[in-house]
């Protein structure tokens, strides 16, 4: 049976722990007074944010983290913000009233919270295989002695950013049979299974450095589990002494993104979404109800979207069938209605 999520909502707390599944979202009531309702408004949404943040962010970290991320700036809190819903909206004369549902990123925030050691998070090892092709040169290289795109990524020693881990290719690899500069760079099946059997990691990321005519650099990164790549570039800028420093670093933040991209990907393949409507009698109605559904094992959580006028808005996550999922409801005294792009249920 699985665990269902803990809430936190107007003054009842839930126990939580560690293993329990949680929402990345808040709903915070803001009552402010300004110089006028638009000033109004922009302070609650500002302080509502800062509010959102730390109650989501709270439920993972310790009491001494939590008082270092009170201490970051409104500035850095809204890039975790990823939507934002209103309800029961008043505003006028000088005053801003209304219920802020905050949804929080979550992977934006587990990455931030690891990278600076707040929490314990599984890990995600990856190797990197720096390919160098120098201009004029028409041959790339790999294990040659001026492959100084290698060396570099070897001064960089072990890359940890969020939840990755990424080492460098080294020399151990090197016995592998047919393991060349190109048929790195086009990599086939059986090469690959070789180097995920030596290194035990599925995520094998090619970065493919090309010299060009002007002295730019342009990286190619080929992601060898899923065959995708991306490529971007770094401009002479003056011939920058740091110009490999600045490619490492677009390539770390190239491959997080691809590696979300991919965990979202398989998240849409497997899981379906639809919006609903729960009317309730009151909040604690809402509360027992909405840890029953979350505790149904077709059901892979709730994202709330706004409260109000003795309804909730929310969008549903579920495995299997839709017919499964309504059958599930049904044994537990709930029936369903279709509206235009939404259901209803009582």
């Amino acid at each position: 049976m699985k665990k269902f999520i803990s809430l936190l909502i107007c003054g009842l707390l839930v126990s939580w722990n560690a293993a329990a599944k949680m929402e990345y979202v808040a709903t915070i009531p803001v009552d402010v007074e300004a110089e006028n309702s638009v000033i109004a408004k922009d302070k609650a949404m500002i302080d509502a944010q800062r509010q959102a943040f730390l109650e989501v962010s709270g439920k993972l970290v310790s009491e001494d983290h939590k008082q270092k991320l009170e201490q970051l700036s409104d500035d850095a809190i809204v890039h975790f913000i990823k939507s934002v819903s209103v309800a029961d909206e008043k505003a006028g004369g000088t005053k801003y009233i209304a219920n802020l549902t905050i949804q929080i990123n979550e992977q934006l925030l587990r990455d931030y919270l690891a990278e600076n050691e707040m929490i314990q998070s599984e890990t995600t090892e990856i190797l990197v295989i720096p390919v160098l092709k120098a201009e004029g040169d028409s041959h790339p290289l790999l294990w040659e002695e001026d492959n100084g795109w290698l060396k570099f990524w070897h001064s960089k020693g072990l890359i940890k950013f969020g939840t990755m881990q990424i080492r460098t290719v080294y020399e151990n690899l090197r016995t592998i049979e047919d393991f060349s500069a190109v048929n790195a760079v086009y990599m086939d099946e059986d090469l690959y299974r070789e180097i995920v059997d030596m290194t035990k990691t599925e995520r094998i990321y090619v970065v493919y450095a090309e010299i060009l005519q002007n002295g730019d650099i342009k990286v190619t990164v080929k992601d060898e589990r899923n065959k995708l790549e991306d490529n971007f570039t770094v401009y002479n800028e003056g011939g920058a002494s740091n110009m490999f420093e600045k490619a490492v670093e677009k390539s770390v933040m190239f491959i997080s993104n691809m590696e979300r991209n991919a965990k979202n990907q398989e998240s849409v393949t497997s899981v379906s979404s639809i919006n609903v409507v729960y009317m309730y009698q009151n909040m604690k109605d809402w509360l027992q109800k909405s840890r029953m559904i979350e505790d149904l094992s077709q059901v892979e959580g709730i994202d709330t979207k706004s409260f109000g006028g003795g309804k909730v808005n929310f969008a549903l996550r579920y495995t299997g069938s839709l017919d499964d999922l309504w059958n599930a409801l049904q044994d537990l005294g709930l029936s369903h209605d279709a509206a235009d792009n939404y259901f209803i249920i009582r």
